[in-house]
């Protein structure tokens, strides 16, 4: 929920920059102002198209019912394979464990003398 908010946010900030950049060149004559009006038209555009999307997306999740949840769709995909793969690192660790004692592998710290 917060990422949309984010994208919104900073949506309205470039919605913001290109208007200000179309009355800018409203305003003038001379060198510069047919590529700001030509830029800030183009970028305009594309800003409420992204508003649009965000917006989409945004009622889109709403009413699957992710923002009712704490948790974020990834971390719960993540929750589920640890869960999944849990036992089977258990399991692994323990033949390693047994490699070592099987090999009779001392563990004991060696002092290097000088």
């Amino acid at each position: 929920m917060f990422i949309m908010h984010i994208s919104a946010l900073f949506a309205y900030s470039v919605l913001l920059a290109s208007t200000a950049l179309i009355i800018w060149s409203l305003r003038h004559e001379g060198v510069g102002s047919t590529l700001g009006k030509f830029v800030g038209s183009f970028i305009f555009i594309l800003s409420l198209l992204s508003m649009l999307c965000i917006a989409y997306y945004g009622f889109k999740d709403w009413t699957q019912g992710s923002f009712e949840t704490s948790t974020s769709r990834p971390m719960e995909m993540h929750q589920e394979m640890m869960k999944k793969m849990m036992p089977q690192m258990m399991e692994h660790m323990g033949h390693m464990e047994n490699m070592g004692t099987q090999k009779g592998e001392n563990h004991s710290h060696s002092h290097i003398s000088q």
